[in-house]
């Protein structure tokens, strides 16, 4: 009897293991539904994020564009003295002409300041150059020639831009005027800016107007001051003025992109009602889009036409000039523009 109990016990555990080998592993615990839950929640949190940006940006966008009103609309017309096909143009570049006046924005006044805002895409830069308003150029509408800054006088931006694009051959897609009303108050409203002011324009400004500033690498001027130190010119040259001026404006970008959405929001609606421009509300809500957040990290250049090597002074109708090489001059601006091929030497 005992040996048929260990018999059958041996039997019974062969059928054991026997039934165990042809058994298929079960599948470990981890793969076990759960985790399809923890996939589900996370493709909720990712809709829910791209839902939740949607919704920032929508509200940034109609924000920006009720900022965007109040102000001068005046559209441009066709260039009717030069053809498009002779114009230089990208669709990475866009070209933003920037008028400063030394009167109100509606009246006839001269153009105390031009500079050529080129938004590069391609290059991830912001190109400033300034045109010397002394440049003896070809005044289209008049059939002769003038200085620069007279063609503002005859015709308002619109020949301004059409003289540009007829002498230099580069298309302009916008135009923005301010006058210095509007200039002192986006720079008080920011703050303020910090520019190197040297000794001698210190000298200058207190001893010539009614403010007093230091100098040094990083003086901290407010709006009054800045245009002050702007407009600076029997001190040197209309050289170091345009220089002067663009240093203020790179210093008021970088001003412009260290404030807050809200911030720059609240600047628009206190300035808007007083530039002119062509652009409509949905053009300028674009731009705030593409410059506001797309080009924090662009890098900034600055820039003169024409150079030393493209000019020469000289006196004309009793008027001192700069007389232009207006073939090399358009061939660099070019270049300038829409390459990445110019090594900018800044005004000493």
């Amino acid at each position: 009897m005992e040996d048929i109990y260990i018999s059958k016990r041996r039997q019974n555990t062969a059928d054991f293991e026997l039934t165990n080998l042809e058994m298929p592993p079960e599948p470990p615990r981890k793969q076990n539904p759960p985790p399809k839950k923890k996939k589900k929640r996370g493709l909720f949190k990712t809709i829910a994020l791209i839902l939740a940006l949607v919704f920032v940006f929508s509200s940034v966008f109609i924000f920006v564009f009720a900022a965007a009103s109040g102000y001068t609309r005046n559209d441009l017309d066709k260039n009717e003295y030069v053809s498009s096909f002779e114009l230089k143009s990208s669709p990475l570049v866009s070209n933003i002409l920037l008028m400063g006046v030394d009167g109100s924005a509606d009246s006839a006044s001269r153009s105390d300041s031009m500079i050529l805002v080129s938004l590069d895409y391609k290059h991830m830069k912001i190109k400033l150059t300034s045109f010397l308003r002394d440049s003896w150029v070809e005044i289209p509408s008049k059939g002769k020639k003038a200085k620069l800054n007279a063609a503002c006088t005859y015709g308002g931006p619109q020949l301004v831009i059409d003289t540009i694009e007829y002498n230099f051959g580069v298309d302009i897609d916008h135009y923005v005027m301010v006058d210095f009303e509007m200039f002192t108050n986006i720079i008080d409203s920011l703050g303020g800016i910090d520019v190197e002011v040297t000794q001698k324009e210190a000298k200058f400004i207190n001893r010539t107007t009614r403010h007093t500033v230091d100098y040094g690498e990083n003086v901290h001027l407010n709006g009054a001051e800045a245009l002050v130190y702007c407009r600076i010119r029997k001190l040197d040259s209309d050289y170091m003025r345009t220089y002067r001026q663009r240093k203020v404006i790179t210093s008021l970008i970088g001003q412009a992109k260290s404030a807050g959405i809200g911030k720059l929001i609240s600047t628009m609606q206190d300035v808007f009602p007083m530039i002119q421009t062509d652009m409509s509300a949905a053009e300028i809500t674009g731009l705030a889009y593409k410059g506001g957040f797309g080009m924090l990290a662009f890098d900034i250049e600055q820039n003169r036409v024409p150079t030393d090597d493209h000019m020469h002074p000289d006196t004309i109708n009793g008027q001192w000039v700069e007389v232009v090489d207006i073939d090399a001059t358009k061939d660099y601006l070019r270049e300038y523009i829409y390459t990445n091929n110019i090594v900018i030497e800044e005004d000493e």
